[in-house]
This record gives C-alpha cells, structure tokens and sequence, in this order.
C-alpha cells in the first residue's frame, strides 16, 4: 500500500472544462483508505488556489495545500539555493510571483541571482531580450517546465517550453529545469508530503513527462490511458511505467481500495 498518490491535472484528473471519469470517486476512496492525493502540475502560471477552485469544480475533494505547482517548486529550489535571500529577474506570470515571494525571493531586474523563465502570455521582445541579458551578465537561468504547448479554449497554443527554447538559443545557456520529467517537482512533492519516494505512486497520462519525472525520483509510476499516450507506446518508450491503467476503476483494483 502507498502512503500519497501523486496525481497529474490535464489528461489525468480533467480532459478540458470536464473531469476525467472516475477521478472524483478515487480521490475520495483514497482519502477514505488513509491515502492522501496531491496534485502537481507543470503549469506555473496560476496559483494554488485558482487550480484547487477548478479541481474543487469537478466535486473533487481538492484544497490549496493539495496542488503543487511548477511555480512552487521553482520558489522551493530558489529558497534552498540561495539560502533563503535569494533575488529573480521574473518572465512569467503572478502565480510564479506569488510563489517566489511566499518563499522570499525578492523580485527585481537589478543584478538578480537568477532569471526565472515561464509561461508569459504577454510576452514581448523587450521582456526577452531583459531576460537573455540578465543571463549573459551571469544570473542563473531557471525554467519553470519544459512544455511545448499549453491547452486553453482557442485550442494548443506556445507554452514554457518555446519561450525556454528562445532564451536558450539566445543565451546559449541550459536552464536548470523544474518540472517534469526532471525530478525535482517530484522531489518537492515528497517533501511536502513529508514522505520517502519509494511510499509515493505518481500517476499521469504523459510518457513524455509524468512517467520519467516519477521513475527519476525514485517512485512507481502507473499510466493512465485517459490522456495523451497510449499502451502500444508505453511499451516502447524508453521509459517503461512501473504500471498501466486504462482508467480509474482499475487503478482502484489496484490499489485495493
């Protein structure tokens, strides 16, 4: 029996404006067997709170301090790193902000430590060129998740990983990267849990991200085909999931629950 279940959002707990079938019933079982279920996402751009009020929406049971976002995680790395007085050049959104001063890190664009790069739906030129500068001139850079895309109502659209890409080519720079599949949102997550890995199964959709970040960090991992990959491509992938779930009912059977 695992102690937590680490659960994805997108493709895993909501498919869009709907809750994938079954998710509300398995958090609330899990709860009920003495499992507690966090949520951790890549996204960086909205708080806490507005992620739990969507999962909340779903009628899963969901509070703030049951969502750990790439923005926290970014704010828990930096306070670590710098010892608690750590300064950021910030390209992204407020609840990266949010997180980065709940932690102390003081934002600013005078000789900051680091230069922290996500999802920035505003962003400009000059807000590039501010941050690639800031880099070249010796802050440290940071990214947030390494996603390609980002799901929203007009459909794919560029996420972090296209601005991480441009500071990059720019730069000339690799970022310390956050969020999946690297461990560290992971490894945040079991420390917020207060829990070894090897008590953790993390469950998501994405052989690209969930998978890799889970077996990174010392945790099994179950795939759940309600989202964007499949088992034909789990079986090849050159990460194999500890397990594979075509939905929450088995996920359940598994568990015991």
């Amino acid at each position: 029996m695992f102690s937590a279940i680490i659960l994805d959002l997108d493709g895993t707990v909501y498919r869009g404006t709907e809750a994938v079938p079954g998710a509300a019933g398995f958090v609330r079982r899990a709860t009920a067997n003495g499992v507690r279920c966090l949520f951790v996402t890549n996204r960086a751009n909205r708080t806490p709170e507005e992620v739990a009020a969507q999962i909340s929406g779903f009628s899963i049971p969901c509070a703030p301090n049951d969502v750990l976002t790439s923005a926290q995680a970014t704010a828990a790395f930096l306070e670590s790193d710098s010892g608690g007085s750590g300064s950021a050049h910030v390209l992204g959104g407020p609840g990266l902000r949010q997180a980065l001063e709940q932690r102390g890190i003081g934002i600013t664009d005078d000789s900051p430590e680091y230069v922290v790069v996500s999802y920035d739906p505003d962003l400009t030129y000059r807000k590039l060129t501010v941050a690639c500068r800031l880099i070249l001139a010796g802050a440290r850079f940071i990214a947030t998740n390494p996603d390609r895309i980002i799901n929203t109502e007009l459909g794919d659209l560029p996420g972090t990983g296209a601005i991480v890409a441009a500071v990059r080519e720019a730069t000339r720079v690799e970022p310390v990267m956050i969020g999946k599949p690297e461990p560290l949102i992971m490894e945040t997550a079991a420390a917020r849990l207060g829990l070894r890995t090897g008590q953790i199964l993390a469950v998501g959709d994405n052989l690209e991200t969930d998978i890799p970040a889970g077996v990174r960090a010392g945790m099994r991992t179950a795939l759940i085909l309600t989202g964007v990959s499949t088992r034909d491509e789990a079986e090849r992938a050159p990460v194999i999931p500890d397990h594979i779930v075509t939905g929450y009912d088995e996920l359940t059977r598994l568990l015991g629950f």
